[in-house]
């Protein structure tokens, strides 16, 4: 631990001891939470926010069932791979997309 680091800790030490009956964590964007959380708190923190690993593996099913719907010219709920490839190659205006979120 360097020398900034260590007085930083050491000035949040005495901040919460001076703020003992106030234990509170400040508004932190969640995406910085794990940061704050690793800097400040002692303890373990419950939470698990990291879903890279999730996110990954349902990206790679997704793929593999798109490359076999493909390669088998499979049709599942009327759908062909073509009209996949066609729905995400669309373009969509901003006029359509106000108008749906207006019917909402």
């Amino acid at each position: 631990m360097n020398d900034p680091e260590a007085r930083r800790r050491e000035l949040l030490r005495q901040t919460r001891k001076r703020y003992d009956d106030n234990h509170f964590i400040p508004a932190v964007h969640p995406r910085y939470g794990n940061i704050y959380h690793e800097l400040y708190d002692e303890q373990e923190s419950t939470y698990s926010g990291d879903s890279f690993l999730f996110r990954l593996t349902l990206g790679i099913l997704c793929f593999i069932c798109y490359v076999w719907m493909d390669s088998s010219q499979a049709k599942i709920v009327n759908v062909s791979s073509d009209q996949i490839v066609h729905q995400i190659e669309k373009q969509v205006d901003m006029e359509d997309i106000q108008e749906v979120w207006n019917h909402l």
